[in-house]
């Protein structure tokens, strides 16, 4: 027997929570409780996705929101999930819920993702239904907003794109290390940028290495990047030239003595996830791990900073 059109129509809807502090100016502390409570939230049977959004996404909010993505019917139990959630990290949150019409809402979220040309004319980063254009950059990454943080979008990782484009290594690097690979999208930049380079992409979340995986086949790259699940412990010590992780300072200031071990002497590293207040105290971490800071004041973008680093 077949759906009927209401049926169909039902089965075809789906809903949005958005997750919001309720707090005017909220603190660092408040918005990586917020963060944590979103990747609790994803790892929910009913939950098809988790997304941040804050000022530095094109679908921004004044302070940083997580949204969450099911369906109707799992409505109230992922709402009582995320209360649960909040009130065990101590946070006063409020949540609004939109059901959605597939087909209209699957084209009108597009918007929120043109294409982008990074570099000066480096690097196109584009969604898969939008086609090239004359003019556009020879290489370019095809990346679709998914499972995994990091679309491009985000003031983060604009600022890593933006400084991989913009690198200047003297020659190009043979050995590239994305920790905490998200979407894939910098490592995938990274074998655009150097074709001859050795790739490795990691991160704790099975999904987002299995996302990574489907972003570089779909990029035709899946056999230049070798992919893992774990941290940086997790990680052969073997000497990378060029090391890149767009993860938050509560991750990447422990995560300094493994480091170093795996950069190699004269070495780069590229860190993001940092708000422009926490930047120093990377930096000293950094500096105590036996790195040399290259440019204490930037770049920044934003909110954020990102941290250049240097192996003797």
């Amino acid at each position: 027997m077949t759906d009927s059109p209401s049926q169909a129509s039902q089965d075809e809807r789906w809903a949005t929570i958005a997750v919001r502090l309720l707090a005017d100016d909220p603190s660092a502390e408040q918005i990586d409780r917020l963060d944590t409570l979103g990747l609790m939230v994803a790892g929910e049977a009913a939950v098809g996705g988790v997304e941040r959004r804050d000022a530095g996404t094109l679908v921004g909010a004044p302070n940083p929101e997580q949204w969450v993505y099911t369906t109707p019917p799992a409505i109230e139990g992922v709402q009582a999930t995320i209360a649960t959630l909040a009130r065990s990290l101590d946070l006063r949150i409020a949540t609004a819920v939109e059901i959605h019409d597939d087909d209209q809402w699957r084209e009108a979220w597009k918007q929120f993702y043109p294409p982008q040309i990074l570099g000066d004319g480096v690097l196109l980063l584009r969604p898969s239904w939008v086609e090239r254009r004359p003019g556009d950059p020879e290489r370019e990454v095809v990346l679709d907003p998914g499972r995994a943080f990091g679309t491009g979008l985000h003031e983060s990782t604009r600022l890593c794109l933006d400084s991989l484009c913009a690198m200047d290594l003297g020659s190009p690097p043979q050995s590239v290390l994305d920790l905490g690979c998200g979407s894939g999208i910098l490592v995938l930049a990274a074998a655009r940028l150097f074709p001859s380079a050795r790739l490795s992409a990691i991160d704790f979340d099975p999904e987002a290495v299995d996302t990574t995986r489907e972003n570089a086949q779909d990029n035709a790259l899946l056999d230049r990047v070798a992919l893992s699940v774990g941290t940086i412990d997790d990680v052969p010590a073997e000497p990378f030239e060029l090391v890149i992780a767009n993860i938050r300072p509560e991750v990447l200031i422990p995560a300094a003595p493994a480091m170093r071990e795996r950069v190699a002497a004269g070495g780069n590293v590229l860190l993001s996830g940092i708000l422009v207040e926490e930047a120093a105290e990377v930096q000293a971490a950094y500096r105590d791990a036996g790195f040399i800071v290259v440019d204490e004041a930037g770049p920044v973008m934003g909110e954020w900073q990102a941290v250049k680093l240097r192996a003797p």
